[in-house]
């Protein structure tokens, strides 16, 4: 009785796997492009406003920038402030100190002359940032936090954003340069110093706190985000530029449902998405759906500085073969190690690069015809790249390796030439 039970449920199930087809859902026909605004009016420093069309998620273009509108900012009293478009939909306008005492709004007309505006808001004011730090919140991560206040307890509602910069270093490091046929020592931190790198990224997280639930308005250890050791943006030095911007209790409430509807849905369990109703409005369509929220405020700028010595988290070593060399894992470039060894002689403890002798007659300029041609010949195809030298008694051996194992400059967003704000590294 029990095999027959068995055999007739394994017959149900390959019933309904049998049965089993692809659904391809028919949506009902949904309207897109929608104008989307992006960026706050700033006090004290430029204003950035983007301006984007929404898309089908069957599109391939998921970012459809907005361009050749005619935008403005405009206070109550009629003033406006024109703002420059500088392409890619992002349009600016530089430091202005606007007054306190009015409000402001957001004018847009599009090319095809549409005409929106946001409502009137007050220019609020915000307080400064009190501090920036971390704490390990794991063996392998640290959060990052920050406090502030205000006296009056006129601000309440906060947002913040940041943009981050970090520094990273190829296989090799640059000491000589062979340019034009002359070879000459590179200086650090100069243009030709191709061994420290730095790249740059600006947040997309939502980051919202509020103390009106609290007697005094003091904000303290609003987390900002996390960062674990498998990033290479703290191998270094890790730069932290904070934003903090006081928004009104409209405006609050708007970043909060965005943020609910953008990180929290995935199950069942979770808050349901909400519709998100801002306060910009096409005044040539009232019924068309604008997407968006225009604040004003001062703004509170503090940068935090996480040197190589106070990072818990520490570069740890990565085996390209445990008996050949060691390399931090951040090492660029990855996870292409092995191109910059040109020896695999087991027995080396550190990488191996591309050597080759002449004779050296005291002078760094005065080569041989046969070294030089040699040279030229290892440098020709332009993928290569001279960066340090040996002396002997008699001798000079100009080491090289392939570019990508020299120049950092050849990732991505990426540049050699120090940022003001940023530490040297030591």
């Amino acid at each position: 009785m029990r095999k027959i039970i068995i055999y007739i449920t394994l017959l149900t199930a390959l019933g309904y796997i049998s049965c089993k087809k692809q659904y391809t859902p028919q949506l009902a026909s949904v309207s897109v492009n929608f104008l989307a605004v992006d960026g706050p009016i700033v006090s004290g420093d430029s204003t950035f406003i983007r301006l984007s069309r929404t898309t089908k998620l069957s599109d391939t273009t998921q970012n459809k920038a907005e361009l050749k509108a005619t935008v403005s900012v405009e206070n109550d009293q009629k003033i406006l402030f024109p703002l420059t478009e500088k392409g890619k939909g992002v349009y600016v306008l530089g430091v202005t100190n606007f007054d306190v005492a009015r409000k402001y709004r957001l004018n847009i007309k599009t090319s095809d002359g549409k005409i929106y505006q946001s409502d009137f808001v007050p220019m609020k004011v915000t307080p400064a940032i009190d501090s920036i730090y971390f704490k390990q919140t794991d063996p392998t991560e640290i959060t990052f936090y920050a406090d502030a206040h205000d006296d009056a307890n006129g601000t309440r509602y906060y947002r913040w954003d940041y943009k981050d910069t970090w520094a990273y270093v190829p296989i090799y490091h640059t000491v000589y340069q062979y340019k034009n046929g002359i070879i000459s020592t590179v200086t650090p931190d100069s243009p030709d110093d191709l061994s420290v790198c730095y790249r740059w990224s600006n947040s997309n997280l939502i980051i919202i706190g509020s103390t009106a639930k609290l007697a005094q308005d003091v904000m303290k250890q609003q987390q900002l985000f996390s960062i674990t050791n498998a990033s290479e943006k703290i191998a270094h030095v890790y730069t932290i530029q904070l934003h903090q911007y006081a928004l009104t209790k409209e405006g609050f409430e708007y970043y909060q449902n965005l943020k609910t509807n953008t990180e929290q849905i995935g199950s069942i369990f979770d808050a349901q998405p909400t519709i998100l109703t801002g306060n910009i409005h096409c005044i040539t369509n009232p019924t068309e759906l604008v997407i968006g929220y225009v604040s004003a405020s001062t703004i509170a700028n503090r940068q935090f500085n996480l040197l190589e010595k106070n990072d818990p988290l520490k570069a740890y070593e990565v085996n390209l073969n445990p008996n050949y060399f060691k390399v931090t894992r951040y090492a660029y470039p990855q996870p292409f190690l092995v191109d910059c060894i040109s020896s695999h002689d087991t027995t080396s403890v550190s990488p191996r690069p591309w050597l080759l002798n002449g004779p050296y007659e005291g002078d760094l300029n005065v080569i041989s015809l046969s070294t030089r041609t040699r040279l030229n010949n290892a440098f020709a195809k332009g993928d290569s790249l001279l960066f340090d030298l040996g002396f002997g008694a008699h001798t000079v051996t100009y080491i090289y390796a392939p570019k990508a194992c020299v120049d950092c400059r050849l990732r991505f967003n990426a540049t050699n030439i120090r940022p003001a704000y940023f530490p040297r590294i030591q």
